[in-house]
């Protein structure tokens, strides 16, 4: 199965691990000592459709302002031909990205080209679960 979201914070995570390495890599730091970052989807859309702590995860092992740290990854990094049309620092170090026109649209083919298939997946296949529904008491407490 495709999974859109999945593939674009891959390619996401890819791009700022090598902008990562290449600053890393040009102050002296030892690639190693990077520690990880999160690729996230923020709950407020105005941040954009991915955003990243990578900036500020890496402040310590660089010895560098994450801010200025997240400017360096801003000028490495080359949307073009990927995903995403759009990058901006937020706050303290923060790193916003948005996705590309493109990509909506090659989301929608693959929907129209999975047809009926699109959306299914063999995960949990012979595995038994147990699904149990909640009739809340909307004056009682809730309990499990």
């Amino acid at each position: 199965m495709i999974n859109p979201i999945k593939n674009a914070a891959n390619e996401l995570r890819e791009l700022i691990g090598a902008a990562l390495n290449a600053i890393a890599e040009e102050n002296g730091v030892e690639i190693s000592a990077l520690p990880q970052f999160n690729v996230e989807i923020p709950a407020d859309k105005s941040h954009g459709d991915f955003a990243t702590n990578a900036a500020l995860a890496s402040a310590k092992a660089m010895r560098s302002n994450p801010r200025k740290i997240a400017e360096s990854i801003c000028e490495k990094i080359s949307l073009e031909g990927t995903s995403f049309e759009k990058v901006e620092i937020a706050g303290p170090g923060f790193i916003n990205f948005f996705l590309s026109k493109s990509w909506f649209g090659k989301v929608v083919s693959d929907v129209v080209k999975e047809n009926t298939r699109y959306g299914r997946t063999d995960t949990g296949a012979g595995k038994k679960i147990l699904l149990e529904f909640v009739s809340a008491n909307p004056t009682g407490p809730m309990h499990v």
